[in-house]
C-alpha cells in the first residue's frame, strides 16, 4: 500500500504492484504531493521496471487529476522524444493526448508522433500518437492533409481493432 515509506520500501512496493491496486495508488498520488514527486522522479530512472511502473501510476493519476502534470508537460515531451522504451512511450503519448500542448513544442511533437506511426511501434503507441497529431492539427491545420494520407496508408496494412477504430474516427473528424 502506498504511503510514507523509505525509498527502498517504496521501490519494492512499486515492483510488486498488481493491476487491481492501481486505484489505491492513483488516489494516494493525487492526495500526497510528496508521493507524487517521488514517483514522478522515478519516471526518469535508468531502472526500466521502476520507470514504467511509476509512469503507469502517474498516467492513471493524471487521467483523474490533470493538474498533476499540467506544469510538467515540457519534461514529459522531452522524455517522449528521447526515450526508446516502448512502455514509457505508451504512457507518455497517452498522457499527452489529454492536454493542450505548449506551442513551442508542437513542431518537435509532430515530427516525433509521425515517427511513432511506424509499424515497428506497438499499436497503442501508434493510436495515441495519431490522437496527438489530430489534437495538434486543430492548432496547426497545415498537417491535416499529411495526417489523413498517412492514416489512410496505415489502415491498408494495420489489422488491430483499436487502431482501425480510432483511425476511422479521426479520419471522419479530419475530413470535416
Amino acid at each position: 500500500m502506498p504511503g510514507n515509506r523509505d525509498e527502498n520500501d517504496l521501490r519494492q512496493e512499486i515492483f510488486t504492484l498488481r493491476i487491481n491496486e492501481i486505484g489505491l495508488w492513483k488516489r494516494a498520488v493525487i492526495a500526497d504531493q510528496v508521493l507524487f514527486n517521488q514517483l514522478y522522479g522515478y519516471i526518469y530512472s535508468d531502472d526500466h521496471r521502476l520507470a514504467w511502473r511509476s509512469c503507469w501510476i502517474i498516467d492513471n493519476a493524471s487521467a483523474d487529476c490533470p493538474e498533476l502534470l499540467s506544469d510538467k508537460l515540457p519534461q514529459v515531451i522531452e522524455a517522449l522524444v528521447s526515450t526508446r522504451d516502448r512502455s514509457l512511450k505508451r504512457h507518455f503519448t497517452r498522457i499527452l493526448t489529454r492536454y493542450t500542448l505548449p506551442k513551442e513544442y508542437l513542431v518537435v511533437l509532430v515530427n516525433k508522433c509521425f515517427d511513432l506511426l511506424l509499424p515497428s511501434e506497438p499499436a497503442a503507441v501508434r493510436v495515441f500518437a495519431m490522437q496527438i497529431l489530430y489534437n495538434i492539427s486543430l492548432q496547426l491545420p497545415d498537417i491535416k492533409g499529411e495526417l489523413v494520407s498517412v492514416i489512410e496508408n496505415m489502415r491498408e496494412v494495420e489489422g488491430s481493432a483499436g487502431f482501425l477504430n480510432r483511425s476511422g474516427k479521426l479520419l471522419r473528424k479530419l475530413r470535416c
